[in-house]
């Protein structure tokens, strides 16, 4: 279930920009070729559409993406305890980058670090009642801007998009 809320907060936030333009010059004649429209426009409002309202998601709760992107991650863990360097790895990103989220994240009440009574080297990270309740509304947040895409399409319309969808990321990922 969280993975799918990881999956769509992940695309309000880090879809790709891909830029096209329209005209496209063949080597051979060194000719403008107009395309029927200009789909990369299409792709890149997409995208801000989609960046405007996570933004305006993650600023209703004070949070920046990075520190979403740990939240999910310490959802995502289950009953597994994670310490700091498992967030490091995860991310690869440097320690005093990650103590800073840990950081905030806990004076914002949505995270707390304990010592590990097994080895009290570690200290054990974990969502608080706060943190759980903030992803479940953005967890929510997040399938009523599917459900809006949904909407406006056909179920027809629906596998459709997606079979284009993944059949011009296959095109791109070629190259």
């Amino acid at each position: 279930m969280y993975q799918v809320v990881y999956q769509a907060i992940y695309l309000q936030h880090y879809l790709p920009v891909i830029i096209y333009t329209s005209d496209i010059l063949t080597e051979k004649e060194g000719k403008s070729m107009q395309k029927p429209f200009p789909i990369g426009r299409q792709l890149r409002m997409l995208n801000n559409k989609f960046r405007e309202l996570g933004d305006r998601n993650l600023q209703k709760y004070n949070l920046t993406a990075a520190q979403l992107d740990v939240m999910i991650y310490l959802k995502c863990s289950g009953e597994e305890e994670i310490h700091q360097r498992q967030i490091e790895n995860w991310f690869q990103l440097k320690n005093p980058t990650v103590t800073g989220l840990l950081n905030r994240l806990e004076e914002k009440g949505f995270i707390i670090r304990r010592t590990n009574p097994a080895d009290r080297r570690y200290r054990v990270i974990e969502l608080t009642e706060k943190g759980e309740q903030i992803l479940g509304q953005m967890w929510e947040q997040a399938w009523n801007l599917e459900n809006r895409i949904y909407d406006c399409l056909s179920k027809e319309e629906q596998e459709q998009l997606m079979v284009l969808l993944d059949r011009i990321l296959n095109s791109l990922s070629e190259v």
